[in-house]
């Protein structure tokens, strides 16, 4: 068995069903609903993950200035951007844990807009399998609109935005959003919906945790 099967069959397919049956019949809003609740519950490690990510953007150009002045001495270099990270309590690796163990819980939302259990939830007599008639009609078919597909490139192209700050990095993630809308393409509506929600909410989070107006960003040599 699945180490997510478990979250699919005990937390996200009977959300789904409560969903429809107690709060509005229509599975594409209970999609919509589950996604909302899930990035809710799993925010607090949001935050922790874009805290660190932050704060190793605010220490790029030091890591930049050890590395021109001590170029000669990659020892050196070490033992001073470990020195960095000290005297500015940053944690390197912070924002990988927090990843990690929200990942189970998006994976499980992945696959469960893609399994038979769904399917067979959409697929029930006297079930609209979509969300409206003239807009993603059935959530097992691709978006033909081609709209999701664009939000999930337009949400991926701005989290770059906001998270890199390297010029090189930045060249090699350029293609990205456009390799983002070609896989989305041909994925089930259903799949889709849940990223492009997932995506635009996280987006947002990520905007209104690293931007500086928002959160004091750590400065150079200082403590916290």
């Amino acid at each position: 068995m699945s180490p997510i099967q478990p979250l699919i069959d005990h937390i996200m397919i009977p959300f789904l069903t409560y969903s429809y049956n107690s709060i509005y019949p229509n599975y594409a809003i209970a999609i919509i609903l589950l996604t909302i609740v899930i990035k809710a519950a799993l925010y607090p490690l949001t935050k922790k993950q874009f805290d660190s990510m932050k704060k190793m953007q605010v220490l790029q150009p030091q890591f930049k200035e050890l590395k021109v002045k001590y170029k000669k001495d990659p020892q050196r270099i070490q033992q001073e951007t470990i020195k960095l990270y000290k005297e500015n309590n940053v944690n390197p690796l912070g924002g990988c844990l927090p990843l990690i163990i929200q990942l189970p819980f998006l994976f499980a939302l992945f696959y469960t807009m893609s399994s038979d259990a769904f399917n067979a939830l959409i697929t029930a007599p006297g079930v609209f399998p979509g969300l409206t008639t003239f807009w993603l009609p059935n959530l097992a078919d691709p978006d033909h609109s081609y709209i999701l597909p664009v939000l999930i490139g337009v949400s991926t192209f701005l989290s770059q935005k906001f998270s890199t700050v390297d010029a090189q990095q930045q060249k090699i993630m350029m293609f990205m959003p456009a390799i983002m809308v070609v896989i989305c393409v041909k994925m089930p509506a259903g799949v889709l919906l849940y990223w492009a929600v997932s995506q635009i909410i996280g987006t947002a989070q990520q905007y209104f945790i690293m931007n500086p107006k928002k959160e004091t960003a750590i400065s150079k040599g200082a403590t916290k």
